[in-house]
Order: structure tokens, then C-alpha cells, then sequence
């Protein structure tokens, strides 16, 4: 399955962060539920018989009977399918199962354009991300500075690039997370996203460049209060 966030009527499904959101909420399933909706998604709009399905969930392992179908119930609950029409989860009698959306564009996350920029927000100030690396920190020429004891010297950096922005740890000492997760490895990130610099919260945006705020470079000795 390609690593990409796919969109799907409202469910959202990122199977590199293993995340799923429905309007906008993350949902969490069990990793077994999580795993039977990749697995449909990956294989759709087919449909995958019940011991293809044990196969990839159980291998080697005897389960009982009731256990696909409450994961099934698991999966339908979570994204609300029963508020669809039709659902995105469909039953074949006596055969399998099959996830029947079709991917929509990812609004969540558009490129960086000549008409949109990156930001990071944090109280009432606007920090500008600039194309390529931006380092987050305390006392560093061209970083964005932050006055906290918590924030490491060099923490974190945001790398802006034309499909988008993902940010990095710089093996801090209290860490830095996306929507509470830590993040152990580059890490894509979407507009509304929540970024934590050890006690420091920001909210990533994209806004359009006419859109009128007052942005702070928060660079070169300008420094943002925790």
C-alpha cells in the first residue's frame, strides 16, 4: 500500500502513523482492527475471503468464529458506518468482507504554493516557517528561538519542501510530539496538527498569503515565551 494519507468521505486513514480520524476526531482501534481496516483498504475495492482475512490477522494461530466479526463491528463503530450510505464496509454472504470508498484529494494536507505558507502558531504569535530547514531551539543564529528551560539548545526542526512539511527530534532531552506521539522518526505533518517542544505548544497551519496576520520570524535573537 503506498505511504500516503488516503481520504475517504470523511474518514481519514494514515497508515504510516497508524492514525485514523473521522471528521476530524481521531478514532482508536484495537491493532487488530486497525490491521483488518488496512488490510481492506489495501485490497479494495475487492473482496477478501474470511480465511484469506485469518491468514493475515492469525497466521499459524486457531481463533474462534465470533472473532472476525467483532472486529468487523469494531471497525464499523469506530468510523461510523452505519451513518454512511452505503457504508464503506461491505458483507458478502458466506465469503468476506470488502471496503467499497474510493480515495478523495487530501485537504488536510495541500503542497506548498506560491498562494499558501507554513506557520507555526503558539498564544497570540505566528512564526514563519521558511522553505528548507527550520531549527527550533534556545540562542542559535537563524533559529526559531524559544525561551524555555524545557526546549534543548537545538531540539527540533521543521523541513518545509514542496509536497509538504515533516518535523524531526534532534535527540532533545524532553522530547517533541504530534497530537501527543512522539516522535521517534521524521514526521509528516498536516494542517491542525498539535506540536509540542517539550512543555511548548504550538499549532501547525496553512494559511493562504493574503490571509492579513502579523507574522514573527521568531528567528535571530527573537524569542517566543513559553
Amino acid at each position: 500500500m503506498p505511504s500516503v494519507r488516503l481520504n475517504f468521505d470523511g474518514l481519514t486513514f494514515d497508515l504510516d502513523t497508524r492514525q485514523i480520524w473521522v471528521g476530524g476526531s481521531e478514532v482508536r482501534l484495537s491493532p487488530k482492527a486497525f490491521d483488518l481496516l488496512a488490510l481492506l483498504i489495501e485490497r479494495r475495492p475487492r473482496a477478501v475471503s474470511k480465511d484469506d482475512i485469518s491468514r493475515h490477522l492469525w497466521p499459524g494461530t486457531f481463533v474462534s468464529e465470533s472473532s472476525l466479526p467483532s472486529l468487523i463491528s469494531e471497525i464499523r463503530d469506530g468510523i461510523a458506518d452505519d451513518q454512511r450510505t452505503p457504508g464503506l464496509i461491505r458483507t458478502i454472504r458466506r465469503f468476506g468482507y470488502a471496503f467499497q470508498g474510493e480515495p478523495q484529494p487530501d485537504v488536510r494536507q495541500p503542497a506548498v504554493t506560491g498562494r499558501a505558507r507554513y506557520v507555526l502558531l503558539a498564544a497570540a504569535q505566528e512564526v514563519a516557517l521558511l522553505p528548507g530547514e527550520n531549527v527550533i531551539g534556545r540562542e542559535g543564529e537563524g533559529m526559531i528561538d524559544i525561551k524555555s528551560t524545557s526546549v534543548s539548545r537545538r531540539h527540533a526542526r521543521v523541513l518545509v519542501e514542496l509536497d509538504g512539511a515533516t518535523i524531526e527530534d534532534l535527540g532533545s532531552k524532553n522530547g517533541t510530539f504530534v497530537n501527543d506521539r512522539e516522535v521517534k522518526a521524521p514526521t509528516r505533518l498536516a494542517n491542525g496538527d498539535q506540536v509540542r517542544i517539550a512543555s511548548v505548544l504550538f499549532t501547525f497551519r496553512l494559511l493562504p498569503v493574503s490571509q492579513s496576520t502579523e507574522t514573527q520570524s521568531g528567528r535571530s535573537g527573537t524569542r517566543l515565551r513559553s
